[in-house]
């Protein structure tokens, strides 16, 4: 049982991670050409917010 909570723990922090690295990518790529970068940097907020709360219920 705890096995299985901890490869489930990992599987949704990776997937956060992932929105994560997606939304900053979103964001670089959208500023590098000078283009609005508002709905790349909300997916970017949701996204820390999100890990934010996930690492708190961990603890």
């Amino acid at each position: 049982m705890l096995k299985w909570r901890a490869a489930e723990y990992c599987k949704r922090e990776n997937e956060i991670y992932d929105k994560i690295r997606a939304a900053s990518e979103e964001y670089a790529r959208r500023s590098k050409s000078g283009m609005d970068t508002t709905e790349a940097l909300r997916r970017l907020e949701a996204a820390l917010s999100e890990f934010e709360l996930f690492r708190c219920r961990r603890t």
